[in-house]
């Protein structure tokens, strides 16, 4: 997963923000093909990993099966188990690595205005959701499933929370502020979940209008976080 993200980050950047966004089952796919070199057990674990992550895009999390797996990988039932006793211990692997990649794959705008960075920001991260939402879609089947992962990924929301809480303006308390933080970051993805991955019939046009819908959210994130700076 690392020279994943080395790779990643060591690419030239594009002056927008939304090329910057990746299609994640590709990204696991190229990965696994680069890996000819690598120990077989190294590369075995890599193609389990990016055909479980093609079958979640295709398939969604309740389609995902162990026998799907093996055989989009061309491996034995039998070698899958020398890895993952279920099928949601590789989705987990799977989506653990999705938000990690995206965590670490985000713009990193230091001295820039507060503006600038929700705009990109918010470019970044709805482009890289409608690219990736047939994934996306499992991910809240996994967490019913399965609590331990529903509590990592409140773990990495709250991470983004800090980073929203310390670029906040204000005299407002701490806790305050990553409270209100949760609150942005929630409103964001209930959203973008229901525009891309459970196509709302009232919402679902936004799919097609990304650019009006950054600045909508643009807009929202700016217009509230000034109202908190005036508090």
């Amino acid at each position: 997963m690392l020279s994943m993200v080395q790779k990643a980050e060591s690419q030239a950047p594009d002056p927008s923000p939304a090329a910057e966004a990746f299609d994640y089952v590709d990204v696991l796919t190229r990965r696994a093909d680069g890996m000819r070199r690598r120990p077989k057990r190294a590369r075995t674990r890599a193609r389990l990993i990016a055909c479980a992550a093609r079958e979640i895009a295709t398939k969604g999390y309740e389609g995902l099966t162990i026998e799907g797996i093996c055989a989009a990988a061309g491996m034995a039932r039998g070698t899958f188990y020398l890895y993952y006793g279920h099928r949601s211990e590789v989705a987990i692997a799977v989506f653990r690595m999705f938000w990690t990649l995206v965590y670490r794959w985000r713009p990193r705008l230091r001295g820039r205005s507060l503006a600038d960075r929700i705009r990109v920001t918010n470019a970044f991260y709805l482009a890289v959701y409608s690219r990736n939402a047939p994934f996306l879609a499992g991910q809240s089947s996994l967490c019913r499933e399965r609590t331990d992962f529903a509590e990592w990924h409140d773990r990495m929301n709250h991470r983004w929370s800090l980073v929203i809480a310390a670029n906040m303006p204000g005299d407002i308390p701490r806790d305050e502020k990553i409270l209100r933080a949760r609150a942005l970051v929630a409103m964001a993805d209930d959203l973008l979940s229901n525009i891309f991955t459970a196509r709302t019939p009232s919402l679902r046009q936004w799919a097609n209008e990304p650019v009006r819908l950054a600045e909508c959210l643009t807009h929202l994130w700016t217009r509230i976080l000034s109202e908190y700076e005036r508090t």
